[in-house]
């Protein structure tokens, strides 16, 4: 007799095979995942979170986080938006560190988004209400309130300094690379060529050397009891070159002290021509 062999498939049978053996193999035990990760530890004492109260809160407060997220989310305010986000990724952290087995990944997330939030809205609340000596705020409210920021003001009153004149003397002298002047009270006299004309409290004199870096092409005298702020234009232009906020600021500011020299005709063509002639080509 000729005995048929085949090689054990499943669905097949099993000819050949000795007795007591089958080809399909028999499911023993599930084994341990190899890989399986242990569950994560908690972050505080067992007894802390394990206490019913904590868990009976858990999940009030995780709706709460996210209520408030949702809420920051819709708020049109920056330092609104990041301040309530701030809250929320603080209250969604606290929820993950409560947790018996606390998620890692999310927990990290969360205390990070909570920093980032905190810091910009420390920032804004700095820039927005930064606290003025009475001077200071006297100052920013009557001539700089409208072109920047309160920090920027900040960093430009850095870079001046005040004066009060006893007796007159020049503020900025014909020939020479000029301060920028600020007359804070009183006035100041400039002296041209066809008489001397006065400039009044508020406006800035030596403006247009310190955008064309001209000289200046008039003497500009102090008079007693009047106040100035003076900035030298090496240490103003190099704090514009690291603050382009405040950049932005002194440049509305001396673009609108122009235009309104211009409409109350406090120059005439030839002053104009005068005071621009840096900018004529060669």
């Amino acid at each position: 007799m000729i005995a048929l062999r085949c090689r054990p498939r499943w669905g097949c049978c099993s000819v050949g095979l000795p007795r007591g053996v089958s080809a399909f193999p028999t499911l023993g035990p599930a084994s341990p995942r190899r890989f399986a990760a242990a569950p994560a530890p908690p972050v505080l004492p067992l007894a802390v979170v394990a206490d019913a109260r904590i868990r009976a809160a858990l999940p009030w407060l995780g709706k709460l986080a996210y209520i408030t997220l949702a809420s920051g989310f819709l708020m049109t305010d920056i330092f609104w938006l990041r301040g309530i986000l701030a809250a929320g990724y603080m209250a969604l952290t606290i929820y993950h560190i409560l947790q018996l087995h606390p998620l890692r990944i999310p927990l990290f997330g969360s205390l990070v988004f909570c920093g980032v939030n905190t810091a910009m809205a420390v920032m804004l609340l700095r820039e927005r209400y930064l606290i003025l000596t009475d001077s200071e705020s006297t100052i920013y409210g009557e001539h700089f309130e409208s072109t920047m920021s309160v920090s920027s003001f900040k960093t430009l009153m850095a870079h001046g300094k005040m004066l009060l004149a006893t007796e007159q003397s020049s503020l900025i002298k014909a020939g020479e690379v000029p301060d920028l002047v600020l007359v804070l009270a009183g006035e100041a006299e400039v002296v041209l060529e066809g008489g001397n004309t006065v400039v009044a409290e508020g406006a800035l004199v030596g403006e247009v050397s310190f955008i064309t870096g001209a000289v200046a092409s008039a003497t500009v005298l102090s008079r007693p009891g009047s106040s100035y702020l003076v900035w030298t234009p090496e240490s103003l232009r190099q704090a514009l070159e690291e603050n382009p906020s405040l950049r932005n600021g002194l440049e509305l500011k001396i673009g609108r002290e122009l235009m309104r020299k211009l409409a109350l005709g406090c120059w005439t063509a030839d002053n104009l021509r005068r005071e621009f002639k840096a900018l004529e080509p060669p």
